[in-house]
């Protein structure tokens, strides 16, 4: 069973049809989107449409739950207006997580113990992102049952983790490489360059294999399209990987 996993495409259209082609030439056996699918300076309907089309397991981030319930950040109020009935009916229709292969795979956008606005595998009170204590990712853990993997998005940056003999991967973001936040406290998590990001899992005799993949496309083109909706920070995001100082 090879799994390709994305994460995070926040509406940008252009990086999800990248990594989509490059999945393709893989042909793996399930696609696992783990949420923040629209909301994004980019352009929301179009990134819906295709990932409605996909045959894929799809749970909800943080985005998904800001729109339906009224939240009033920038990416879920560019996105709000854009969408269809069908794309809310299915945004309705999506769950907070996921159980795959007899309970041996356990898909979420956050964290398992803490909801789609925890972050799972990082420390950001130094205002940068960092690789957490593990017995802090370990308490996190708390509710994936006896999963031996553990997919988890939500921070944007790739990392293969692993916490008492569990592998925990976040493929890192197909939309958004750099953003910034003020909760828990003001941080910036910085994926370092503008490539589209995925991950290929598959079982092996010895354990888990993870291949994180970064994919090159036309971010010159998304970031326009952040720069036409008023986002010059996440248009600067786009081209760098990196927030502006």
């Amino acid at each position: 069973m090879r799994i390709a996993v994305i994460a995070d495409v926040h509406g940008n259209s252009l990086a999800l049809e990248a990594v989509l082609h490059d999945i393709a030439h893989e042909n793996p056996d399930l696609i696992v989107n783990l949420g923040d699918l629209v909301s994004g300076p980019f352009d929301p309907a179009r990134s819906a449409d295709i990932q409605m089309s996909l045959s894929a397991v799809t749970v909800a981030g943080n985005h998904e739950r800001q729109l339906l319930t009224g939240g009033a950040g920038a990416s879920d109020a560019y996105a709000r207006p854009r969408l269809s009935e069908d794309h809310w009916k299915w945004l309705r229709s999506l769950p907070g997580t996921a159980r795959l292969l007899d309970g041996r795979v356990f898909a979420c956008h956050g964290s398992p113990a803490g909801g789609d606005l925890e972050y799972f595998l990082e420390d950001v009170s130094t205002g940068h992102a960092r690789l957490d204590r593990p017995d802090a990712i370990r308490r996190r853990l708390v509710g994936a049952g006896d999963a031996q993997l553990v997919l988890c998005g939500h921070t944007h940056i790739p990392r293969v983790v692993v916490s008492d003999g569990v592998v925990i991967v976040n493929p890192g973001s197909v939309g958004m490489p750099a953003y910034d936040d003020d909760r828990p406290v003001a941080h910036v998590m910085e994926a370092g360059c503008p490539h589209a990001r995925y991950a290929l899992v598959a079982p092996s005799p010895s354990g888990w294999r993870v291949d994180l993949r970064a994919v090159p496309y036309d971010f010159e083109a998304a970031a326009r399209q952040a720069e036409q909706a008023g986002r010059p920070e996440i248009a600067f995001g786009v081209r760098t990987g990196r927030m502006p100082c």
